[in-house]
């Protein structure tokens, strides 16, 4: 059963949710409400941070720079194992969060939470395999140490899709060689945030080593962005933020990790066995309501088998259940807030207009909840001028499109800003090796979906992003390189 603590965090909105800085909550500034996507409701409240404490949560992170970076990394290991555990054992509690302010269905929040502790867990070992180099130059009576340094206090701003797993991939790293942070969750989602910090503590994690600002996006997430202190800022979100945060950054020539979301294309060739494939092609379709990065958008099929891949692709579509994020056997929740479904609205009508075609959906379900809902919906006659094709929807909205080869379909595929994530469907493996060559992405998924291992590499090329996510690659991004040249 949940502790008096869990009940009084899920349900008395009386107490706002505050930042959280150097081991200690503090309530101060503009109180805003919480709205639950699945019901259109207030079920809490926030404090919006202003300059002052964005200003005590950055100081806090570089007075105890000093003292986690000379931690032993084996130690600051066992505390992120702690950590990860803390997050397992309170899964319950962490997911009613995150289904009640993303708006995503029970089973996804608990799939996230566990998620989040699993990349805790890799990276606390990942931070154990940190080398330099020492090359044999053979330099008379000289040696030349090449050593990695954790590049000092971060900048963590993560958005609403993914509140827990997100900041875990910048979260877990940085701790990892040394850094401190400064969160800034989305303003609609920051109570599994502020949860989290407080489990680190409890794990023993120093105060003043993860600090988290509430508020929004011009707000907090500005104060921190434009701040001196931090020496890295990392940003999950649209790509004009992350423009402004690039741009931002010039005048403290610091560095940036940037994941700014895609409009991720699926090609499926004439000899691919699509039937077999056709439920992950779904899934990674809907998933959280089509409200994540690495979302198929975008289906170019092969002419010969269009129309039969297409009816299948749409009826798969209309059995979906949508509802509330609370209820049993839903497929398909709500999308995050208003504007989000605004914006879906608008991008469908206005592809409408201009000789699209909705194959099925393209309104809002006829359901009693106040929640902000949108059919799972198909598009075709897209062109590939039109804003839909061109801007990331992030909603549940796929364009299916008939291709003559696969020269077409890179083309095409490679046609908008973005390059985050592809898929390719074939049974000539030689030929989607090639294809995927071609494909200006920074993954490509062939003849499989599945969630991006932690152990790989994750990130864009293009207006997607600058820098990688987990692996070894995406922990090196939180260090900087040093050379030490030794004479004797």
């Amino acid at each position: 059963m949940p502790s008096r603590e869990k009940v009084r965090m899920l349900e008395d909105a009386a107490a706002p949710c505050g930042c959280f800085i150097n081991g200690r909550e503090i309530i101060e500034g503009e109180i805003y409400e919480l709205i639950d996507p699945s019901t259109g409701e207030p079920f809490a409240r926030s404090a919006a941070a202003g300059e002052r404490l964005v200003d005590e949560a950055l100081l806090g992170a570089r007075e105890s720079l000093a003292g986690w970076r000379s931690t032993h990394a084996a130690h600051r290991a066992d505390i992120l194992h702690a950590m990860a555990r803390r997050l397992r054992e309170d899964e319950e509690t962490l997911g009613r969060l995150i289904c009640r302010e993303a708006g995503k269905t029970l089973p996804a929040a608990g799939a996230e939470v566990q998620s989040a502790a699993a990349l805790v867990d890799y990276f606390a070992e990942e931070g154990l395999r940190v080398r330099g180099e020492l090359p044999l130059l053979g330099y008379h009576r000289e040696r030349v140490l090449i050593v990695r340094e954790p590049v000092g206090v971060v900048g963590a701003v993560t958005p609403s899709n993914y509140p827990l797993s997100t900041l875990a991939c910048k979260l877990a790293p940085a701790l990892a060689v040394g850094c401190t942070l400064v969160a800034k969750p989305d303003e609609k989602t920051p109570l599994s945030t502020v949860r989290m910090a407080r489990l680190a503590i409890e794990a023993g994690l120093p105060p003043g080593v993860f600090n988290v600002v509430t508020g929004t996006g011009p707000g907090a997430g500005r104060l921190l962005a434009e701040h001196p202190i931090p020496r890295l800022i990392t940003f999950t979100g649209s790509r004009e933020v992350g423009k402004e945060i690039l741009k931002s950054s010039g005048k403290w020539v610091r560095k940036v990790i940037l994941e700014l979301g895609g409009h991720c294309p699926a090609i499926v060739s004439k000899d691919a066995p699509w039937r077999d494939f056709l439920p992950a092609i779904v899934n990674q379709s809907m998933k959280n309501c089509g409200q994540y990065c690495y979302r198929i958008s975008r289906i170019y099929v092969a002419e010969e088998i269009y129309r039969d891949f297409l009816a299948a692709f749409v009826d798969s579509l209309g059995r979906l259940r949508v509802g509330p994020a609370t209820d049993s056997g839903v497929d398909v929740g709500p999308l995050n807030d208003e504007k989000i479904l605004l914006r879906i609205r608008g991008l469908v009508e206005q592809a409408v207009k201009e000789g699209a075609r909705v194959e099925t959906g393209g309104a809002s379900p006829a359901i009693p909840s106040r929640g902000f809902y949108y059919l799972p919906t198909v598009l075709t006659g897209v062109e590939p001028g039109m804003a839909i094709a061109q801007d990331e929807i992030f909603g549940p909205v796929v364009i299916v499109s008939p291709v003559r080869d696969m020269e077409e379909a890179v083309r095409e595929a490679n046609g908008t800003p973005y390059g985050l994530a592809a898929y390719l469907f074939s049974k000539d493996l030689a030929s989607a090796l090639e294809w995927a060559d071609r494909l200006e992405v920074g993954s490509v998924w062939v003849n499989r979906i599945h969630q991006a291992y932690r152990e790989a590499p994750f990130g864009g090329m293009k207006e997607s992003g600058l820098g990688r996510e987990k692996s070894r690659f995406g922990i090196e991004e939180y260090t900087e390189l040093k050379t030490i040249y030794m004479s004797y």
